[in-house]
């Protein structure tokens, strides 16, 4: 398995590609723990995995001109959005996937910063549904 720097990561955002305002991206899947323990254990908890639920967040330069990712995240407060990452490239290969997924904008910190800061923000959606995986 070949190891890669991150450095070209594609972010789209219901279809609009902000990869250039995007600093970081993270997506975090997970299965809730689901306790089966009973008097065959030994003694031991035994647990099997439950539903799944992930976890996106990204990190941005913010921009607030017209068609920036500033404007864009105002709008969609409340809404479910669409988020496609590519990780390590700019189009789904094998070592390359894209992830999509529909997540909850359920917040957005239009202003953050001290002086002399570069002004950035960070969000944390949850998904909704199942997380699509393709490597073509």
């Amino acid at each position: 398995m070949a190891k890669y720097v991150v450095t070209s990561q594609k972010v789209t955002v219901n279809g609009t590609d902000v990869s250039d305002a995007c600093a970081r991206a993270e997506l975090v899947l997970n299965a809730a723990e689901v306790e089966t323990t009973d008097f065959g254990s030994a003694g031991w908890t035994e647990v099997v995995g439950g539903l799944k639920s992930g976890q996106l967040t990204l990190d941005f330069h913010s921009d607030f001109g017209a068609g920036g990712v500033s404007e864009l995240f105002q709008d969609l407060v409340g809404t479910i959005g669409t988020f496609v990452v590519i990780a390590g490239g700019t189009a789904a290969s094998a070592t390359t996937p894209e992830y999509t997924a529909e997540a909850l904008i359920n917040s957005f910190t239009p202003v953050a910063g001290a002086v002399g800061d570069l002004a950035t923000f960070s969000v944390t959606f949850p998904t909704s549904g199942a997380v699509g995986y393709a490597t073509a």
